[in-house]
């Protein structure tokens, strides 16, 4: 009976031995991670140090997955890492992983979550960011004291030799250094009354700003501020129009005076000429007045020669005789016209071959009317 119950007992323990074993198995080997469910991903990194397979993959601190393989990739251009993300986790696609390693080595696949996007699905590919090697941050951290100890140490000898030279100055000064300390003090003292007479000053400024009537004429300022600051607006508005009328007005002065400068060679060559004309009429009226004013000449004889006006008045007095004289003669061509003009037959051939003695008193046709 105890033999029995012992390999009962064996038997158990066996069979638990194999169940454990087929736990471990497909919790932690190949075989169970392929019958976990998830959404499967991959990662591309350059370097992938630090990270093995079942490393395990966070987002802002919370495990949501791990790493199943690693893979190089052809050619040398990285590592590609197969990511196993638990359900009920996800993420977006142009989200970045990134691995972060502790002092020991020891590596996580950081995730770091963009804010849009569509969310990932089997199948997808993110990319990978450079690693940080905390030993890097270590050792630049190490360089930065070294440098800021060295900083100290140098600071300290000149600290040092300051004293030193300080200590000589008053050892050597003997009295001359007793009196550079006695300066020093009136200086300190002097500066103590200016001190105090600076507070002085800043008390009668508070109580003057403490004084009531002052607070209403700062108040009584302060309010009409805003006046001032809109009438110097209207004012700087009313400038600014005025420089623009300025503006136009020189730009309307510039466009009229424009063709002026266009064309001020031909005005001048134009201006030239008419002077010289002037020049030449002015010089002929002064030989024309030369003439005029002439003693021998024609018309200053004209003017003041007697004569001249004597035979011009004689022949004006000789043209109304033989004005009067030819009176007649008018009045009988009159008449003659007049008579052509009533009775031409008078000039036909017969007035040709029979001539007239050239009297008033002949012979007048019948039917011809009586001399008037």
């Amino acid at each position: 009976m105890d033999d029995r119950g012992q390999e009962f007992r064996v038997g158990i323990m066996a069979v638990a031995a194999l169940a454990a074993t087929v736990f471990m198995i497909f919790r932690f080997g190949e075989i169970g991670n392929r019958w976990k469910s998830g959404t499967r991903i991959s990662v591309v990194m350059a370097d992938a140090t630090g990270i093995n397979p079942e490393t395990p993959v966070r987002m802002s601190g919370i495990r949501i997955g791990q790493v199943e393989s690693l893979q190089l990739i052809a050619d040398g251009r990285g590592v590609q890492i197969s990511l196993l993300i638990h359900e009920g986790f996800t993420f977006r696609k142009e989200s970045r992983a990134q691995v972060s390693r502790s002092l020991l080595g020891d590596g996580v696949l950081e995730i770091i979550p963009a804010t849009a996007g569509e969310p990932i699905v089997s199948g997808d590919r993110i990319i990978g960011q450079p690693t940080s090697d905390p030993m890097q941050a270590v050792a630049r951290l190490e360089q930065r004291v070294t440098s800021t100890l060295a900083s100290f140490e140098t600071t300290g000898r000149e600290w040092a030799q300051l004293g030193n030279n300080l200590n000589r100055l008053l050892e050597g000064s003997g009295r001359d250094g007793v009196t550079t300390i006695e300066r020093s003090a009136i200086a300190l003292e002097q500066f103590t009354q200016t001190m105090k007479t600076a507070e002085t000053t800043l008390a009668s400024a508070g109580r003057l700003i403490d004084d009531p009537r002052y607070q209403q004429q700062l108040q009584a300022t302060l309010t009409a501020l805003p006046n001032l600051l809109n009438e110097t607006r209207t004012t700087l508005r009313n400038v600014n129009s005025v420089l623009q009328q300025v503006d136009t007005t020189v730009g309307n002065l510039n466009a009229a005076t424009a063709p002026l400068a266009q064309n001020s060679e031909q005005m001048v060559a134009r201006l030239g000429g008419s002077l010289k004309n002037i020049e030449m009429l002015t010089a002929e009226l002064a030989s024309v007045s030369q003439l005029m004013n002439a003693n021998d000449g024609t018309v200053k004889k004209l003017l003041t020669d007697p004569t001249m006006y004597r035979n011009l008045n004689a022949t004006a007095g000789s043209m109304a005789v033989l004005l009067e004289n030819l009176k007649p003669v008018v009045a009988d061509l009159q008449v003659f016209s007049d008579k052509v003009a009533r009775h031409p037959e008078l000039l036909g051939v017969r007035g040709v071959v029979r001539g007239s003695s050239g009297t008033k008193d002949g012979v007048v046709p019948a039917g011809y009317p009586p001399r008037q």
